[in-house]
């Protein structure tokens, strides 16, 4: 039977002789590390374990995808709805994130390769036109009298000017860019799409009428950013013209006159689209 501390520490005052009774009951009165404790023995561990969950009731709640279901997020997300994701893409500021076409749903930019392809349909649509460029200018060199019927439809060509850059307008300005065309041009290019072969057939046109000119007087070139570019005007006297081919808007830009027949343009920052440049002799 334990003993009370008052009573224990009365047989430790200066001046008293412990006995072995004493001593005996002292040292029976608190616990050995040797002894286990008892769970009755703690006072209010039994009410404590009344109050918590069994295993099997906790287990079973882990696995319960339901759980929480209406506050928590699914580690797969499959019961957030439109709102849910909107909220979500808010808060994270994500929600003008660019995206590309996967699993049906269509992105909003392009890949790499989805750029490669029209980089290189635009690049083969300039080495054709310089290609045909230079067997036009053969054959305008070309004393045939068999050419004069292509005199004749130059001859046209300038009579009907006003008609011509009309029709260009139209073809800036119309939504053909998805319309397929039904014969083959494969001579031609990469052709596919109507948009496609009016822009040729219109910067065709252009390059006859410009070639066979008696007086030349004005250089067109499509660049991409800052170039140095080499005409044929003998001047330093001109004015430029910059568009955006895409926009159809005037791009500002910087020249300078390296000698009668170069000058360097320069762009304030990297243009989007294909600049078209008009340069003409004053």
């Amino acid at each position: 039977m334990k003993v009370p501390l008052t009573t224990i520490f009365s047989w430790f005052e200066k001046g008293d002789i412990p006995t072995e009774y004493q001593f005996r009951q002292t040292f029976s009165s608190f616990r050995h590390l040797d002894d286990e404790i008892e769970m009755d023995d703690v006072k209010g561990l039994n009410e404590a374990f009344q109050k918590t969950l069994s295993t099997i009731a906790f287990t079973d709640h882990l696995e319960d995808e339901s759980a929480h279901n209406s506050v928590l997020a699914k580690l797969n997300a499959s019961n957030l709805t439109d709102v849910n994701v909107d909220e979500w893409r808010e808060k994270l500021k994500i929600k003008l994130t660019a995206t590309i076409d996967g699993e049906g749903e269509p992105g909003n930019v392009f890949t790499k390769e989805q750029i490669g392809e029209i980089v290189n349909i635009f690049q083969a649509k300039d080495d054709e036109m310089l290609e045909r460029i230079a067997r036009i200018n053969e054959l305008l060199t070309s004393d045939d009298v068999n050419l004069d019927e292509l005199q004749e439809i130059v001859d046209y060509i300038k009579e009907n000017r006003e008609q011509i850059e009309l029709l260009k307008e139209a073809v800036i300005n119309s939504s053909d860019d998805k319309i397929s065309l039904v014969g083959s041009y494969s001579n031609w290019g990469p052709v596919t799409y109507q948009n496609q072969f009016n822009d040729l057939v219109y910067d065709k046109i252009k390059t006859i009428e410009d070639d066979t000119s008696s007086e030349k007087n004005k250089y067109e070139e499509r660049i991409r950013g800052d170039s140095k570019i080499e005409h044929n005007l003998d001047t330093l006297s001109f004015v430029i013209d910059a568009y955006d081919t895409v926009t159809m808007f005037t791009i500002p830009l910087k020249v300078r006159r390296i000698d009668t027949n170069t000058i360097e343009v320069l762009f304030d920052s990297v243009p989007p689209n294909i600049i078209q440049l008009t340069i003409k002799k004053i």
